[in-house]
């Protein structure tokens, strides 16, 4: 099977360091819960607004602010990222528009047209990390298609010796090579 790449998608795959983001999830649910505590393990300073606080988010240390979503619209503006997963789809696709308007990003689990930024399913485990979108269609297909990449790659271990090695190449070339374009050469 051989696959084309196109770019007919307005998503642009990146790697965050999110350690100085504010996020702001509205919603505690099962989807509001699970983003929150990803989002938190990665190091943003993660806000929850739910009328329900589920267990976990209890115990997580995340701030939580017990109101209705609607009457906080407007201080969406303090956030960097804005995760709408309420069960009431008006009121995400709502701020999901007012968040875009304002330049934040916003993902909307349940409609990603609403969305400028989706999350995709993910594997990380510092030396690599891989991310499976089906932009938005499916994440149990996402879900299987990384776990095809990771059996890949556990039944390949030249795969990850040649990473570990060509790092000790990079970190050499670093010390003694400052142009940049002629590492990459060599």
């Amino acid at each position: 099977m051989t696959f084309t790449v196109t770019l007919s998608s307005r998503y642009f795959p990146i790697f965050l360091d999110l350690s100085n983001f504010r996020v702001l999830v509205i919603g505690g649910g099962k989807v509001g819960t699970k983003r929150a505590l990803r989002f938190k393990d990665y190091g943003a300073k993660v806000t929850v607004v739910t009328l329900q606080v589920s267990e976990e988010l209890q115990r997580s240390g995340i701030e939580l602010i017990i109101n209705d979503a609607r009457s906080l619209v407007d201080d969406i503006s303090k956030y960097d990222i804005i995760v709408t997963a309420t069960n009431d789809r008006e009121l995400n696709s709502m701020i999901c528009r007012r968040a875009i308007e304002m330049r934040k990003l916003c993902n909307n689990p349940t409609n990603p047209k609403d969305s400028n930024f989706i999350v995709p399913i993910f594997y990380e485990d510092g030396d690599i990390a891989i991310a499976v979108s089906t932009m938005g269609k499916s994440s149990i297909v996402s879900k299987l298609i990384l776990d095809q990449a990771l059996n890949m790659l556990r039944s390949n271990e030249s795969i990850m010796l040649s990473l570990k090695a060509m790092a000790k190449v990079k970190e050499i070339l670093k010390a003694r090579v400052s142009d940049p374009s002629l590492r990459y050469t060599l």
